[in-house]
């Protein structure tokens, strides 16, 4: 799995604001409404998905941004969430407050890439640093 950066951003902004985070979650395909290869495919496409949800959750959740929220793997690759009142940690709301604004989001994402460096959580900290100097001088 890839690292969404705007995914990450809309999670902390759906946590923040008291959204449900699973509301564009994936839904399973259901087995009676088609044939089987067309299971199969909409059933991949949808653990992929799902996969990529909760890959990007863990990440909050391991880097301490969000707490109230778990995410757990069984061994046949089923994924499960529990959810108990879903909130930024300290941490959480100082990266949101550095990816937040539309503007700087997109001069942080520009600067890196104009730079040849990969986003990280302490690059987006250090180049918002910058892209809110520039627009602000």
């Amino acid at each position: 799995m890839k690292r969404d950066w705007d995914l990450l951003r809309r999670l902390l902004t759906d946590i923040e604001e008291d959204r449900d985070v699973f509301a564009d979650a994936p839904v399973a395909p259901n087995w009676s409404d088609q044939s089987s290869d067309q299971y199969e495919k909409e059933m991949k496409e949808y653990e992929a998905a799902d996969n990529r949800l909760a890959g990007h959750l863990e990440m909050l959740i391991e880097d301490r941004y969000i707490d109230g929220l778990s995410v757990r793997r069984g061994a046949d690759g089923h994924i499960s969430y529990g959810v108990s009142s879903p909130r930024l940690t300290m941490a959480g709301h100082d990266l949101l407050d550095t990816m937040r604004s539309p503007k700087i989001w997109e001069a942080i994402k520009s600067r890196a890439k104009t730079m040849g460096i990969e986003l990280t959580f302490d690059a987006i900290k250090a180049l918002g640093a910058i892209a809110l100097k520039q627009l602000v001088g």
